[in-house]
């Protein structure tokens, strides 16, 4: 009984610990917050809808069938779309975070809360919180058995391109059976094709304009564009593969969400750093090595380092998006042995994690079976 009270105690105490740096780090939040590269990322999708041609600037980043299913917002009157436009950013981000197992309060807030999970929030970036939700939908579903949220998980996180593909081929790669993968591959079909129709028809050359849009992001930014620039398609493309590799490998020792998230989380070393929002792709690794006892606290401690960095950054005028880079390197806990869940977790503590995927494999087969 004592020892129960001594084990319980040291709990609340490293709750308490991560609630204490989550806290600390407002100050710097209040500071650096009205600092950040704020923007409006929906203005694409939203100036769709009051006639503006895509591809008249260069704020399309991305294939014209991505902004349409948001379009609407631009039939809204001001300011209902700059309202709500950071609101569902933020939403879908917080929803994927849940999926991915940010199931502790103080872990979702401390990821949230980080320069990353706000950056989201202030420049209504909808393509990384969709990514993000899209891909914990897949990765849900994949282990549960509902193939077809797979497909659509899989539709829904090509809202990043460049960071979705090597997560993707991880999630292939982890073992299927016909029928699942069928199903999968119809019902993000059923997604994708009906938009991919609607912007031909809206604009039957947008992929000749989206072309041309490429070169400009070449510019900007970050090791991807460096590398793209410096070693051509090829090395990029090889890069691409390395970070799937990296993942697959990973699937030998950890579970499906931990490998998909790892090779999620590398591919921010590969995409433009346009702001503080380009490194939410690492959340959801921070998300699953919180689920191990020795690292609850890790979310916490990395926003707040985070938001230091973040401050010296703005104040020498550099770009902040270099923070990103820095909840990539907080993802080193999945290359490392697994260690034991905290208390608190879903599984019990005297079931490994390998003997739990291997149940959770086992009850899909037999679903699928019947």
């Amino acid at each position: 009984m004592e020892s129960h009270r001594l084990f319980l105690g040291s709990k609340v105490s490293r709750e308490g610990w991560a609630w204490l740096m989550v806290l600390a780090s407002l100050p710097l939040v209040a500071w650096c917050l009205t600092r950040l590269s704020s923007g409006f990322d929906y203005w694409p999708a939203m100036a769709l809808a009051r006639g503006v041609r895509y591809g008249a600037t260069v704020l399309f980043a991305y294939p014209l069938p991505l902004y349409l299913p948001f379009a609407p917002l631009g039939l809204l009157p001001d300011p209902w779309p700059q309202l709500l436009a950071p609101v569902i950013s933020i939403a879908f981000l917080a929803a994927g975070l849940w999926l991915w197992g940010a199931r502790r309060i103080v872990v979702l807030a401390a990821l949230l809360l980080s320069p990353v999970g706000l950056g989201v929030l202030v420049n209504s970036n909808f393509n990384s919180g969709l990514a993000v939700f899209g891909l914990g939908l897949a990765v849900w579903a994949k282990r549960t058995g509902h193939h077809p949220l797979v497909g659509l998980g899989i539709a829904l996180s090509l809202w990043r391109p460049a960071n979705c593909l090597p997560a993707i081929a991880v999630l292939m790669l982890s073992g299927w059976r016909w029928r699942g993968l069928i199903e999968a591959a119809v019902a993000g079909l059923l997604f994708l094709a009906p938009i991919t129709a609607v912007a031909f028809l809206y604009q039957p050359d947008w992929l000749g304009t989206y072309s041309q849009l490429l070169p400009v992001y070449r510019g900007w930014a970050g090791l991807g564009p460096h590398l793209l620039n410096v070693a051509g398609p090829f090395a990029y493309a090889a890069a691409q593969a390395a970070a799937a590799v990296a993942g697959v490998w990973l699937l030998r020792r950890r579970t499906l969400a931990e490998a998909t998230a790892f090779s999620f989380a590398l591919t921010v070393l590969l995409a433009t750093l346009a702001g503080a929002y380009s490194g939410a792709e690492a959340l959801p690794a921070l998300t699953l090595a919180a689920n191990e006892s020795r690292y609850r606290s890790l979310p916490a401690i990395a926003s707040l380092i985070g938001w230091m960095q973040t401050a010296i950054l703005l104040a020498i005028n550099y770009p902040v998006g270099l923070v990103a880079y820095w909840f990539v390197l907080q993802t080193y806990p999945l290359l490392k042995k697994p260690g034991p869940a905290p208390p608190d977790s879903d599984a019990p503590m005297h079931v490994s994690r390998a003997q739990a995927e291997l149940g959770s494999s086992s009850m899909e087969r037999l679903s699928i079976s019947r």
